[in-house]
């Protein structure tokens, strides 16, 4: 059961904690956007997500690595990435690499 944290603007914030995983967060926005805009922007174009998104330094999808590793599209709405954080301001937390499988 999520648990209701604050509301700015309409903007919810919310929290629960899964067994094994610890505390996550949900947001809850309104966006005056169409759907199929949202969708390119977040799942189409995923890797210019650093070029507007500064806690994101880099995303690939699809492409072959140095290391022979390939990242790659699994089917129409399902891909594995990678993604490189931005740095911090004083970089109290380097930068750190996630590889995701990401549903849209």
């Amino acid at each position: 059961m999520w648990v209701f944290l604050s509301q700015v603007s309409g903007d919810k914030v919310m929290s629960k904690v899964l067994p094994d995983i610890g505390k996550v967060f949900k947001l809850e926005v309104m966006l005056e956007q169409q759907t199929d805009d949202l969708y390119e922007e977040l799942v189409d174009n995923m890797e210019q997500m650093g070029e507007w998104n500064p806690n994101v330094k880099q995303v690939k999808v699809g492409r072959k690595r140095s290391t022979d590793q390939i990242l790659q599209k699994i089917g129409q709405d399902t891909m594995i990435t990678h993604e490189v954080s931005g740095e911090t301001p004083g970089n109290v937390v380097g930068p750190r690499d996630f590889v995701s499988v990401r549903c849209a």
